[in-house]
């Protein structure tokens, strides 16, 4: 208009670059929620279930490497589980027979004879015969810990893949990692000439720190962990009772039994002012 200046004109036009430009989003914002409300129930409980299958694939290739047997002995053996990307383990035989292997998880990468051979499955453990054949030893998912010897778990820990590739008698192959208890080996590493095979059962022998328990159980404290778990749930059960039915106020009032704990405390009690007393 006639009377008004440059720095005006370019304030209006500004103003509405901005309204222009809000009005856009708020029409992408419709569209896009409009083509949300499209999609039907069912779909969206076939996107969560696609999107669970994905992230179950993503960890079917590692499982728990930490295990703790009734005695309480617990082995852990996760630093020498090898992450992707990383070259497997591997030993061999004294026929020239190679193994690569991983520890509780996949071999990272399929032996290229396997993969010739259209053996690209997934295994922890995988040979590849002096005549260039591939078999795969074991699955994951039949994974199981066991202790080289039952009367000293000191010794190791050893762990066991079956349910592998079929042999010509039509018995699974299957494998045994065993870790020997070696505080001074460090990681160690998988023995060559130490590879044993007999009758489709193979075994690995590996010396290692890892091969020793991380903390040995005892009959004492097993029971003393249990009668602390029972103790807990005595008192927040019984608090919770006598709050809810019985009106209590929350506190030391609430306690189960309270008269018997405090006849209790006055025993203690007295029985240590006998003991100072004999001090006197």
């Amino acid at each position: 208009p006639a009377g008004t200046s440059f720095v005006e004109r370019q304030g209006d036009s500004s103003l509405v670059t901005r309204r222009h430009a809000r009005l856009g989003s708020l029409v992408e914002g419709a569209r896009w929620k409009n083509s949300l409300s499209r999609i039907s129930m069912p779909s969206w409980i076939l996107l969560t279930a696609v999107l669970l299958l994905e992230s179950q694939s993503a960890l079917a290739d590692i499982a728990e490497c930490t295990h703790t047997f009734p005695d309480g002995n617990k082995f852990d053996l996760s630093p020498l589980r090898r992450p992707r990307g990383v070259r497997d383990w591997y030993a061999d035989d004294r026929n020239g027979n190679m193994y690569y292997f991983n520890v509780c998880g996949d071999a990272n990468q399929v032996p290229e004879a396997c993969v010739s051979m259209q053996k690209a499955v997934r295994s922890p453990v995988f040979q590849v015969s002096n005549d260039n054949n591939c078999f795969w030893l074991g699955k994951l998912k039949g994974m199981d810990w066991e202790l080289i010897d039952d009367s000293e778990p000191a010794a190791g820990i050893e762990l066991y893949y079956f349910d592998g590739e079929r042999c010509q008698s039509g018995r699974s192959r299957d494998v045994r990692i065993q870790f020997f208890c070696d505080p001074d080996a460090g990681v160690g590493k998988p023995l060559d000439f130490f590879v044993l095979e007999e009758d489709c059962h193979f075994s690995i022998t590996w010396p290692s720190k890892y091969g020793c328990p991380v903390s040995s159980g005892s009959f004492t404290s097993s029971w003393f962990t249990v009668f602390l778990i029972l103790f807990t749930v005595y008192t927040v059960a019984g608090c919770a009772y006598n709050v809810k039915y019985r009106g209590t106020q929350i506190g030391i009032e609430s306690m189960p039994n309270l008269n018997f704990w405090k006849e209790v405390e006055l025993g203690v009690n007295a029985c240590k002012f006998d003991e100072v007393a004999g001090f006197v």
